[in-house]
């Protein structure tokens, strides 16, 4: 009889696992899962870009939050399962560990935590099955502003409250365009296109019907016409830019690092090649939203390297490039006079230490430096 009942408690348990998650569900999660997580170096990428310019080193880059949130809300949306949004955010955050993200095993916490978010205000059944504007965009607000908490709470610098508030709110305002509205016109389109089962029969134009409902009937083609556009004209964009940046941009981090530019001897460095110039610093990681506590750092200075590709006379800056496509400039003769500006291997990766910069100088997964 026991044995009986365990059997029974178990196949019950089976049953409720089905009925949360089906094998659609499941592969619906693991696609925009990837999907997302691939994508993050992209948006990560627009994020350093606005960066760059607006002329300021951090900050502006969280419009670009809700993209990252976009995929979980998606999940939740069209599954409309409890626990989508975790289990989307965690398998999004593996991803994106290891296709390279440069903030290591914090993504994953990060991207776990914009999932739970995201399941919590979008936990009612009600609320996923009307899709609420107002619902739907606070869960991509909150979801999309966790991230600078979360960092906040593992790189705390002692930053401003007033600083820490306008992020959220940039973020927050990323989630609610791209996490809440865009999030719902795209799975508005994929119903008005046969993709999603439709949450109601649309009534066949006839003048024979209830003239009320002829009216709504054209109002929600229009609608239908209009939120197709929208996410057909976003997915164009993205999609080419992606391309773009994935085809050009974008390279795998590796054991070299391509010295190039305006120098005569261009040439590949590998960290071997140098290990008997390495010295030893102590630098202190003052970033406007990151700190690290001093620590000593051991590597080859910078302007060593510099000199064996035999810079021209008109080499005016030193531009160090990460595999991203994130970027820091330094004027030439400071480069070349700064003894505290080293290289340094760790993890597989090229990291520059800027000793005496803001941490925003602080490149990891070095992958070129150009002279110009």
């Amino acid at each position: 009889m026991d044995q009986e009942r365990r059997i029974g408690a178990g196949d019950s348990l089976s049953v409720r696992f089905r009925e949360m998650l089906t094998t659609k569900d499941l592969v619906t999660i693991a696609l925009l899962s990837a999907l997302g997580g691939v994508l993050s170096t992209y948006v990560g990428y627009l994020g350093n870009l606005i960066n760059h310019m607006i002329g300021v080193p951090f900050g502006a880059g969280q419009f670009m939050a809700g993209l990252h949130v976009l995929w979980i809300i998606l999940a939740i949306g069209i599954t409309k399962r409890k626990g989508a949004g975790t289990i989307t955010g965690l398998v999004k955050g593996i991803v994106e560990l290891f296709t390279g993200s440069t903030h290591g095993i914090v993504i994953v916490a990060v991207s776990l935590m914009q999932g739970v978010t995201a399941d919590i205000f979008l936990f009612s059944d009600k609320a996923k099955e009307k899709r609420d504007y107002t619902a739907f965009a606070i869960a991509g607000a909150i979801s999309a502003a966790i991230n600078v908490a979360v960092f906040q709470v593992l790189f705390f610098s002692g930053v401003p409250i007033i600083l820490i508030a306008m992020l959220c709110m940039l973020a927050g305002a990323s989630g609610m365009i791209f996490g809440g509205w865009l999030a719902i016109e795209m799975l508005e389109a994929l119903e008005q296109t046969g993709v999603l089962v439709g949450r109601k029969e649309y009534c066949v134009d006839s003048e024979n019907g209830d003239h009320e409902e002829w009216k709504q009937s054209r109002k929600a083609k229009r609608r239908r016409v209009v939120s197709m556009s929208v996410v057909a004209g976003f997915l164009a964009v993205f999609s080419i830019g992606a391309v773009y940046y994935f085809m050009f941009i974008f390279a795998l981090p590796g054991g070299v690092i391509a010295i190039q530019g305006a120098v005569e001897e261009p040439f590949d460095f590998t960290y071997s090649d140098y290990s008997d110039m390495e010295i030893t610093i102590n630098a202190e990681l003052i970033g406007s939203v990151t700190y690290v506590s001093p620590r000593n750092y051991t590597g080859v200075p910078l302007n060593v390297i510099l000199a064996d590709a035999a810079p021209t006379d008109q080499a005016t800056e030193v531009v160090v490039r990460a595999s991203d496509g994130y970027f820091v400039v330094f004027e030439f003769d400071d480069a070349m006079a700064d003894d505290r500006l080293i290289l340094i291997q760790e993890e597989g990766e090229f990291r520059l230490i800027a000793a005496d910069y803001d941490g925003a100088y602080w490149v990891r997964q070095v992958i070129e430096i150009e002279v110009r």
